[in-house]
Formats: structure tokens, sequence, C-alpha cells
């Protein structure tokens, strides 16, 4: 007589709270190691990406990328990310790190990195640069634009806010101060005593007769002065080392002018249809140029003008 056969235990299914929980587990899981490429990743090819202003800082030059489009609905937050040019290479300098939305000037004293980011400073270690950055909101801001340092004193120029703000670096706490206010500051830069400050439209388009280059005799007793008369789209300024040329860069005539201190006499240096000339640097006899819609840098040589490019 056969026995019984033996019996099969199967299982019972999960139910589907517990597939639930599984399935969230497995997003979270995603998730964090999506958040932890973003924020750590490297560039296997480096690329200037809506470049607005650059620094020239120990035989490099630090070049800090939107990269996205700026100012659109499609736009991520804090896609921002700083390269380095050198020895004809472009290399990672802050990975997008979830703090850089509109890197726009950069300004290095001692240790410290500062980044005009929208509306606040950012603050990096120079020597940790993975360390979080410190970071100063400036309330009711929403275009930092671009920076200058003066005698121990960081400037800070607010486009939307028609206000320039000053540091003391030499402080504990790095508190923001009113300087002056000018319709629409952009670029900033000073020789000596005297500062020069370029004024942009606030909406970058419709240009007024405010927007001229302003200059500032005495930056200890700050009253602003109308230095040219022709308005513009202006945005980066540079200097020569004895004081006697100002550089400006001018999107309305996509040009880079350069205007006599003594005369005022101004003329075109650079000239290059559909130009968008952000803020301007010069080193050692030659124009840095950021082309920020077209992602690179002209370098421009006043002596024999010849031109060389940074590109992708």
């Amino acid at each position: 007589m056969r026995g019984n056969p033996p019996r099969v235990r199967i299982p019972p299914s999960p139910d589907f709270s517990d597939k639930l929980k599984l399935s969230k587990m497995f997003v979270r899981i995603l998730l964090t190691i999506l958040l932890l490429f973003l924020t750590n990743r490297s560039f296997a090819e480096p690329k200037i990406c809506f470049n607005e202003s650059l620094l020239v800082y120990n035989n490099c030059i630090l070049i800090p990328n939107f990269g996205q489009p700026p100012h659109t609905k499609e736009r991520a937050k804090a896609a921002g990310y700083i390269l380095y040019y050198k020895n004809n290479k472009l290399q990672e300098y802050i990975p997008p790190d979830g703090n850089l939305e509109y890197p726009t000037a950069m300004a290095v004293h001692r240790k410290n990195l500062f980044i005009c980011n929208r509306n606040n400073l950012l603050i990096y270690d120079i020597t940790n640069l993975k360390k979080q950055p410190q970071k100063i909101t400036f309330r009711n801001n929403n275009a930092l634009n671009d920076l200058a340092i003066s005698d121990g004193n960081l400037y800070i120029t607010s486009t939307d806010k028609n206000r320039i703000y000053k540091i003391n670096l030499n402080s504990k706490n790095f508190t923001p101060q009113k300087w002056i206010d000018i319709p629409s500051p952009n670029g900033i830069i000073f020789h000596k005593n005297t500062a020069y400050i370029a004024s942009i439209p606030a909406d970058y388009k419709n240009v007024k007769e405010e927007n001229v280059v302003y200059i500032i005799k005495d930056k200890n007793n700050p009253k602003a002065e109308k230095f040219n008369s022709t308005p513009g789209l202006y945005d980066g300024l540079a200097i020569s080392k004895d004081g006697k040329t100002l550089y400006v860069s001018d999107w309305k005539t996509s040009s880079i002018k350069a205007i006599d201190t003594s005369t005022k006499k101004e003329k075109t240096v650079y000239f290059e249809k559909n130009l968008s000339p952000a803020d301007i640097a010069l080193e050692k006899k030659q124009l840095l140029i950021p082309d920020m819609m077209k992602h690179r840098i002209i370098i421009f040589d006043l002596t024999n003008l010849n031109t060389k490019l940074i590109t992708n």
C-alpha cells in the first residue's frame, strides 16, 4: 500500500504592503546613488558651458560655468561648476557640488575663494575645496554680479538692487555693508583709490541713458560720476597697470572698447559679430574675453593682435 505523497510547503506570497515597502526601499537606494553621483562626479571631458567670467590665479585661468542655459524654466538648480585651464588643458576645479547655481565673478583673498552665486556669496576654502562653503545670503537680491578687492575690502555689485556692497576682509565676521547705489552695476575694478563701474540694464536688453561707465574718484568718500556718455550693455572691466587705459566689454556693439582715462577718448580694440563679451580680464598685454553664449574664451594679444581660443 502506497503512503500519502509528502506535502510541499509553499511559502506565502508577500502581500501588497510588503511589495510597496520593497519598492520604496529600492527607489531610495537608487536616489541615493544618483545623488552621490551628481554631487561627487568628475568630468570625463570638462566642457565650458555658459561661462560668465574668469579669474587668473596661480598661473592658471579659473572658469565658472552655469552648466545650463540661464534664466529658463527647464533649468535645474545648482548645476554650476568651476574649471581651470592650464598647459592648454581644461580640468575640473570644483565639480557640480549642489551649491553653484549662477556662478559669476570670483576673487581670492588668503585662503578664501569668493564666488558670486545669484543671491548669495559663497566662500570656499581654497586649501580644501571639498569642504562645504560658507554662504552669505543677500536678501532681496537676485543678481550679485562682480567682485573686486581693494585695500582689504571686498566689493560686490548687485545689478538688480542698484547697489554695491562692501565687506571688510579683516573682520571676524564677513558682514556686507552698503557702499554706494549706482544704476544696475555690473563690472567693477579699482586702480589705486579710483573705482570704475559698468552699468548694464537690469533686464539685460533695454538700454537707458543711465547705462554708462561710472567713476568714483575717492573710494573712501564714494561719489559716482558718469565716466563716458555712450550708453551700452556694459559688462566687464579691465585696466592697464599704469591706469591709463580702461577696457570695457559691450554686448550692444559685440566689442571690447579701450578708453583713455585722461582724455576719455575711446576706440574699439576687438570686434566679432554676435560676440557675447562678459567679465573680461587683462593679463600681460592680453585681453581674456569670456564669449559666454558660445562657450569659449578668447585670448586677444594687444601687441601683435593675434587671437587664441580656449574652447571645447
